[in-house]
């Protein structure tokens, strides 16, 4: 009888292609993950794993059971799963990682929509970044991960995982309210041109700063930028002060300052996408209604005016 527990350990080092990766996602020690690979290879009588200088590749035995070991450690969660709900002692649970605008922006009127299609169900949510959220999705502890992608930098995608798309998100013009364009119902990025701006980052490595400098670039300039900072709080503080103007997706702008004007981006619109990921061949039925319920948060969202950007 193979051991959950060393199954567990197993398809995570399989995930992450490393020992000491693995040992710190399931907080074990490194020498803990040899002991319960060792183990595992001694109950199936055959080697698993590969290790070199260059990490850990599965050997075709390997790779028939970490295909196996997913749909077991998936069949033991929902057992335990509804022998909790029999007993009463338990609600059916579905698991999201998500970034940190979704998580505010979307995940409340998703939990919302989600009671009122699953009033037995219930959302634990980790707030994470894309690749991590990816990750835990692969090794089994979400069941859903949120990740951003641009269509300028299209997600790489990985065995195991289905993407599904839930919105667009557009980014718009966040300025003080005593700027000279607050009382502008929209503007264009080339009205900007000499205006000393704030973004999230300026290496273009992220989905978000892929968008604004593209966009930047399809307006004709580059842009001079005097603060950078993956806060989207920060941002909004800054263009507060007046020092500047930023470029924010509209998600993170659900909670926006009283002290700063919003303006949508006359014409095409820079956008990020939002996708959710959920294993392929995902059988529970708590994630479509998971998915569908981000996809009605995102309409509603949709209809606001300060937030008419998401489609």
């Amino acid at each position: 009888m193979l051991d959950l527990k060393l199954l567990t350990t197993f398809r995570e080092v399989a995930v992450r292609g490393s020992f000491s990766e693995a040992a710190a996602a399931l907080d074990f020690t490194q020498p803990a993950v040899s002991q319960h690979i060792s183990r595992l290879e001694s109950a199936v009588g055959t080697r698993l794993l590969e290790r070199s200088a260059r990490g850990v590749t599965l050997t075709p035995a390997g790779d028939v059971l970490v295909r196996h070991a997913s749909a077991l450690l998936e069949s033991a969660r929902r057992a335990e799963e509804a022998v909790r709900d029999a007993a009463g002692i338990g609600r059916a649970q579905v698991r999201v990682a998500a970034f940190n605008s979704a998580a505010a922006g979307l995940l409340p009127g998703a939990t919302r929509e989600l009671r009122n299609r699953r009033p037995d169900a219930e959302l634990a949510l980790q707030v994470m970044d894309d690749a991590p959220a990816v990750e835990a999705l692969l090794a089994g502890r979400v069941d859903v991960a949120m990740i951003v992608q641009s269509p300028l930098s299209p997600i790489q995608p990985r065995a195991g995982a289905e993407y599904l798309p839930i919105c667009d998100d557009e980014m718009r013009v966040a300025v003080a309210s005593d700027h000279p364009l607050a009382t502008r119902t929209s503007v264009t990025l080339e009205e900007l041109c000499d205006e000393p701006w704030l973004i999230t980052e300026v290496a273009g490595t992220c989905a978000d700063s892929n968008v604004v400098l593209h966009a930047f670039r399809d307006a004709g300039y580059d842009p001079k930028v005097i603060f950078a900072s993956e806060d989207y709080q920060a941002l909004q503080g800054m263009a507060a002060s007046g020092i500047g103007v930023a470029l924010i997706p509209t998600l993170a702008l659900v909670s926006s300052r009283s002290d700063v004007v919003v303006l949508p981006v006359r014409g095409r619109a820079p956008s990020r996408q939002v996708v959710a990921v959920a294993r392929s061949g995902e059988e529970n039925p708590l994630v479509d209604h998971m998915v569908e319920s981000l996809r009605a948060a995102a309409r509603t969202l949709a209809g606001k005016p300060a937030l008419a950007a998401v489609a």
